[in-house]
């Protein structure tokens, strides 16, 4: 009787410990590894350019790049509804051919965990649509019916709302325009999750793109409420400077440079976390934003004056007097590179040259004319370090277009901005590896214990009688 028991258990134990290997190899078990969000933005303008280098369609993103893609854009009309920015996003310009939804959303079927969000806003559009929808709770409510319909109709995973900015007098935003914000937030997110419960699909996401400086998040957002209802934040962490100062500034430093002027201490990724932190926004719901260009600078003069001097190795080339430069042939945006334009400029020119900010943790581009703050691979690296040390949740990046696509320019891979990004972000600290994990070596081993112990007793109970 008492071998009889033996050997049923440890057919059962044997059993167990086969299935828990076959998890591990499998990577099917129950509970799931922890995983940093990569956002990155889909420019729906970027498929019309008539070059292979600069034109991006969605056949040519790696379905595995991002964990998420935000569909930028649609607007928001006065209607109170959305409405796509281009004709062929809803439709092919042929009868046989796909919308761009269509298009982009069929890299779920190589990558089912890919979740794609419709973008509606940005710079451009800054308030228009949103005074009128965040104006009253009825027009709020029907936005929001609208927007479920059209979210559903289109297959869409979620809504991120890139409204510059709430509070932004500047950019046409209307007195109510923070309060209204809150409001519009509080009802999506409570109508989004009413909505999958009662059909039983999965929730629709709700995002937002957000300011970074101090005074549009304090004029714009109620940081404490609105956190509530976002499945997360992404703050975007760039343009921090530009040709609009008059003067050469990098675009998105990690940390202030010492004695910095106080106007700009926070024009930081450093600071502007701290902000979204300190108004009570929840450290794993923040994304910090990176982008793949640069804000390039003309300088006055061709030995690069500052104050009528010229800049020698002594003196510090930030902070002189700049205008934007000239556009990029591809990008064709004064004051704007993309990553693989820069790449392309130090290549062809060789005064241009690159030099490492210790201070800022960033590179810059600088010569007798010319002025670049960008990011590459290393300061892409630290930056992903900090986000893990500091434990926020993910990156946004704009844009995906705005990277060197086949890697043949920059020599450094496909989207070597993105890929930097994912590499770091893929090595999880300690405290989240095998967190919990059913198949971990741990729990095998204890399990292998388990059974031991248990046949040594059972042995112990025969001899004994």
């Amino acid at each position: 009787m008492t071998t009889s028991i033996l050997t049923s258990f440890i057919i059962i134990i044997s059993f167990i410990v086969k299935r828990i290997q076959a998890d591990c190899q499998n990577n099917t078990s129950t509970e799931t590894t922890f995983v940093y969000r990569r956002v990155c933005y889909f420019a729906n303008w970027a498929a019309k350019r008539y070059d292979n280098i600069s034109r991006l369609t969605p056949e040519d993103i790696d379905p595995f790049l991002c964990t998420h893609i935000n569909f930028a854009f649609a607007k928001v009309l006065e209607s109170l509804i959305i409405a796509p920015y281009e004709e062929d996003d809803l439709k092919g310009w042929t009868a046989n051919s796909k919308g761009m939804y269509e298009r982009i959303l069929k890299l779920k079927e190589t990558n089912p965990d890919l979740r794609v969000l419709l973008s509606v806003g940005g710079w451009t559009h800054a308030s228009r649509g949103f005074n009128e929808v965040s104006k009253t709770a009825a027009n709020i409510k029907t936005f929001v019916k609208n927007s479920v319909k059209f979210l559903r109709e289109n297959k869409f995973d979620g809504l991120d709302l890139d409204w510059e900015y709430p509070g932004a007098k500047d950019q046409g935003a209307e007195p109510h325009s923070k309060t209204g914000y809150t409001k519009l937030v509080k009802k999506l997110s409570r109508v989004f999750k009413r909505e999958a419960e009662r059909t039983g699909q999965e929730k629709l996401l709700l995002t937002c793109a957000t300011a970074a400086a101090r005074h549009r998040i304090e004029a714009g957002y109620e940081v404490e409420e609105v956190c509530k209802y976002f499945d997360f934040v992404s703050v975007m962490t760039y343009d921090y400077h530009g040709s609009w100062d008059g003067k050469t500034g990098h675009n998105s430093p990690l940390y202030a440079m010492r004695n910095e002027r106080k106007k700009f201490r926070e024009w930081n990724i450093n600071s502007s976390m701290l902000v979204w932190e300190e108004l009570g926004c929840p450290k794993e719901k923040l994304n910090i934003g990176l982008s793949a260009y640069g804000r390039a600078f003309s300088l006055f003069g061709e030995t690069g004056m500052s104050n009528g001097k010229p800049v020698t190795k002594k003196k510090s080339s930030i902070g002189i007097k700049a205008s934007a430069a000239e556009a990029g042939k591809y990008t064709r945006e004064a004051g704007v590179l993309a990553y693989y334009e820069i790449c392309e400029l130090l290549q062809n020119n060789p005064s241009n040259r690159v030099f490492w900010h210790q201070q800022m943790s960033v590179p810059y581009v600088s010569s007798k004319t010319l002025w670049i703050g960008f990011d590459n691979i290393r300061s892409v690296t630290l930056k992903m370090q900090f986000l893990k040390e500091h434990g926020y949740g993910g990156v946004i990046i704009w844009s995906l277009d705005l990277d060197d696509k086949t890697g043949t320019v920059c020599n450094e891979g496909p989207f070597p901005i993105f890929n930097a990004a994912k590499r770091e972000l893929l090595i999880l600290p300690d405290h989240l590896i095998n967190k919990d994990r059913k198949c971990s070596d741990d729990n095998l081993t204890i399990t292998i214990e388990h059974l031991h112990s248990k046949m040594t007793k059972i042995k112990q109970s025969k001899n004994q009688k």
